[in-house]
C-alpha cells in the first residue's frame, strides 16, 4: 500500500523520536534507525518533496567534509581515514532535523524524548554511584559511562541536555507541573554529572551558564555563585579533589594535555595543508615517537583532546578554517534569530546557543567532535532555531502535550 505524504513523513518522525531517546542508550540502535531515516529521508527527495532550505553555517560543514576526503586522498593510511569517513553521513542530520521537525507539536515531543533520555541516562548513573555509596563516590578508573562506551561521552550528552533545560527553565512561560519535571530532570542530571568526575563537562557548563546568566539572568547568576561554592564545599571527596585538579598544573593528565599540544603541532608543521588522514594521529605519534613524543609524555593518547588541534592535524588548514567558520557563523545566525523572535521560540534559540558555546569550551579539553553520539546531538540543537516552523510565537507548550 502507497503511503500518503503525510503518512511517510508521520513514519519517518516516530522513528526519530526513538532515535533521539536511543542517543544516550545505544549507538547501534541509533545507526540501525539513523539509516532507515536516511533511507526514507532518501525516497521523500524522489517522491519530489523539496530539499529543505539549509542555514548558511552548513555549506561550512560540507566544506569541511570536502577537505576531510582530500585529506583521505593523501593520508598516512587511506583504509583507515575511509572507515572513518563513514562520520561524515551524520552531517546529512541537519536535513533531516530540519524535514521532520516541521511542526510546533513535534518539536516538544522531540524536546521531551531528548529530557527522558538525559533523565534516564543520569539515572543509570546514578545507580552505580548507589551501588558503591555517595560517602565513597567514585573513582577515576570506574567513572560513570551509565550505557555509553565512555564516561567522556555520557557526561558529554548530559551536558548537552543539562545546559539546554537550564535555559529552558529560566525563559520558557510554563505551568508549576512542567518547571517542577524540568528541576527534577535537572537535579539528576546534575548528580550523574558531577559523579562522571568529568572536568571538561563542568568547564562547558560553568562557562556557558555562567554567561547566560549574565546576560539573561544577572540577578540568578549572583544568587547561584555561593550556592555553588557551597557544593563544592560539601562534595565527597572524590569530586572535590577532581575540582581542585583543574588549576593543578602538575596534575598527570594536566601535563599531558600539554604534551598533546605539543605533538599534534609538531604533525602540523609536518602535515599543513592536508594532515595525517582522519583517525591517525596516534598512529603516526607511535611510528615517529622520537619527533612527535614529547619526552615527557605518559602515554599515546588515541586523539589529541582539542578539536581544532585534532582536525589540523588530521585534516590540515582548510578544513580547521571551515570547522572555525561554521562555529562562527553558528553563533552568529543563532544572536541574529535571538534578536528577532520573542516568547518560547527565543527560549529555545537561546538554549541551543549555550548548548553550543558548553560544546565549544569543552572541545578545547576534549575531542568531543569527534564522537558520533555527540554529533548526534549537537545537530539536533543547532537544527532547532532554523526550522521552517509557522508563525512568530509557537503555541503553548501546554497545548502541545
Amino acid at each position: 500500500m502507497k503511503l500518503s505524504a503525510s503518512s511517510f513523513s508521520s513514519l519517518a518522525f516516530a522513528l526519530l523520536l526513538a532515535y533521539l531517546f536511543l542517543i544516550d542508550v545505544s549507538i547501534a540502535g541509533c545507526y540501525i534507525l539513523l539509516t532507515i531515516i536516511l533511507v526514507l529521508f532518501l525516497l521523500n527527495l524522489a517522491r519530489g518533496e523539496k530539499f529543505p532550505v539549509l542555514p548558511f553555517f552548513f555549506y561550512f560543514f560540507l566544506a569541511y567534509a570536502f577537505f576531510t576526503l582530500l585529506a583521505t586522498v593523501f593520508s598516512v593510511d587511506r583504509a583507515v581515514s575511509i572507515r572513518d569517513n563513514k562520520e561524515l553521513l551524520i552531517f546529512l542530520l541537519v536535513p533531516i532535523y530540519l524535514w521532520l521537525l516541521n511542526t510546533w507539536k513535534r518539536v516538544w515531543l522531540s524536546i521531551w524524548a531528548v529530557l527522558a533520555s538525559g533523565v534516564f541516562s543520569a539515572l543509570a548513573g546514578i545507580f552505580t554511584v548507589l551501588r558503591k555509596g555517595f560517602s565513597k563516590g567514585i573513582t577515576l578508573a570506574d567513572r560513570l559511562k551509565g550505557f555509553t562506551s565512555h564516561w567522556m561521552t555520557y557526561a558529554g550528552l548530559l551536558m548537552f541536555t543539562f545546559v539546554f533545560f537550564f535555559v529552558l527553565l529560566l525563559l520558557l512561560r510554563q505551568s508549576k507541573k512542567q518547571a517542577a519535571i524540568i528541576c527534577a530532570g535537572l537535579a539528576i542530571m546534575f548528580t550523574a554529572i558531577a559523579f562522571s568526575l568529568t572536568r571538561n563537562v563542568w568547564l562547558g557548563i560553568a562557562v556557558s551558564l555562567g554567561i547566560f546568566l549574565i546576560f539573561f539572568k544577572p540577578r540568578y547568576f549572583l544568587a547561584l555563585a555561593p550556592l555553588l561554592l557551597i557544593i563544592a564545599l560539601v562534595a565527597p571527596p572524590a569530586v572535590k579533589s577532581r575540582v581542585l585538579s583543574i588549576v593543578d598544573m602538575h596534575d598527570k593528565s594536566n601535563r599531558d594535555r600539554i604534551y598533546m599540544v605539543y605533538s599534534g603541532m609538531k604533525i602540523a608543521r609536518d602535515y599543513p595543508w592536508t594532515g595525517v588522514g582522519s583517525n591517525n594521529v596516534a598512529k603516526v605519534i607511535a611510528g615517529n615517537q622520537v619527533r612527535y613524543r614529547h619526552p615527557q609524555a605518559l602515554q599515546i593518547n588515541m586523539h589529541l583532546h582539542n578539536n581544532f588541534l585534532q582536525i589540523l592535524a588530521e585534516r590540515g588548514i582548510f578544513a580547521l578554517a571551515s570547522f572555525l567558520l561554521a562555529c562562527l557563523f553558528i553563533i552568529l545566525q543563532m544572536l541574529k534569530v535571538l534578536k528577532s523572535k520573542t516568547g518560547d521560540w527565543r527560549a529555545i534559540t537561546a538554549g541551543a546557543l549555550f548548548v553550543f558555546v558548553g560544546f565549544l569550551i569543552a572541545g578545547m579539553f576534549e575531542y568531543n567532535f569527534g564522537d558520533s553520539e555527540i554529533k548526534f546531538i549537537l545537530f539536533y540543537f543547532i537544527s532547532l532555531p532554523f526550522l521552517n516552523l509557522p508563525g512568530e510565537e509557537h503555541v503553548q507548550l501546554e497545548e502541545n502535550r
